[in-house]
């Protein structure tokens, strides 16, 4: 009898070592497609559970909630994983649709950084913190927006939205250099979708610092970087006001047809849009360059 309760004992041992979550690019693939079940399922206790430490310490389960109540959340397929240093993981999800009461946006993939810790690989994922801290922003609490930025780098360093974050808050504090530190890391975290946000935000920055002649390049590189994937990632309403930045460089070098051509393009895009009726009816009003433009 002794005898069968040992065997017995390793066999339930060898089950539970099987049951357990082993530290592999497949592990991880199979962790970032629960998390993205959870995710379009809504369930904000499982979203919640399967998020990192520094994820959980930096935002509450509240947000998580608020967030999953708001948003829908559809995927087509999750990939393999890639290793970015021992024990962190990316993993690509593909055909990612989030949808919120106002709008849909579409990405062709997203990624999803994991963490291998107690025992299991983590989801670093932020997403509830990137609406306040852009709203921060329009609301110029840029120290506000600052610390969401940086709790976004401290969940997930590896997504551009955070370094993006902490460029226009330093842009609003004055900080230059801090400013252009972080834009140049947004741009080198950013996916393919990703680039044409960063260098729309460039585009901005140099139209700031009074270089309308590169920031009507950089506007222009903007919109072809989108094309690929407009509209469903970069709607008619970015792209117009993205057409108005571009007529903001191009009448603050003095070339007011270019403006007019641009604000008309701009029009045909989104007719509806504030933006382009501010800038038409300064155009109108013989108006005077301007050096700042709107995110």
């Amino acid at each position: 009898m002794r005898r069968w309760l040992v065997v017995l004992g390793m066999v339930l041992a060898l089950l539970a070592g099987c049951a357990r979550e082993e530290p592999t690019a497949e592990a991880a693939a199979g962790a970032a497609l629960r998390f993205m079940e959870a995710l379009a399922g809504g369930d904000a206790g499982q979203v919640w559970g399967a998020l990192t430490a520094e994820a959980r310490r930096r935002m509450d389960s509240g947000a998580v909630a608020s967030y999953l109540a708001d948003h829908t959340v559809r995927f087509e397929a999750v990939g393999a994983a890639r290793e970015l240093e021992p024990g962190v993981m990316r993993v690509a999800v593909r055909g990612v649709t989030v949808r919120d009461p106002g709008r849909a946006v579409e990405w062709s993939e997203w990624s999803l950084t994991l963490r291998w810790e107690e025992d299991r690989w983590a989801v670093a994922w932020a997403g509830p913190l990137f609406e306040p801290a852009l709203t921060a922003y329009h609301n110029t609490r840029y120290h506000e927006q600052l610390n969401l930025a940086r709790d976004i780098v401290a969940i997930d360093p590896y997504h551009y939205r955070g370094h993006l974050e902490l460029h226009y808050a330093f842009r609003g504090l004055g900080r230059i250099r801090q400013a252009e530190y972080a834009l140049n890391t947004a741009w080198e975290r950013a996916s393919a979708a990703e680039k044409a946000d960063v260098m729309a935000a460039r585009a901005r920055f140099k139209l700031a610092l009074g270089a309308p002649a590169d920031a009507l390049d950089l506007a222009r590189e903007a919109l072809d970087l989108a094309r690929p994937y407009a509209p469903g990632t970069y709607s008619p309403s970015w792209q117009a006001e993205t057409l108005v930045l571009a007529a903001q460089a191009a009448l603050a070098l003095g070339d007011v047809d270019a403006a007019q051509a641009l604000a008309e393009e701009a029009a045909a895009v989104d007719a509806d849009n504030a933006a382009v009726a501010v800038f038409r009816y300064q155009l109108a009003a013989g108006g005077r360059p301007q050096q700042e433009s709107t995110r």
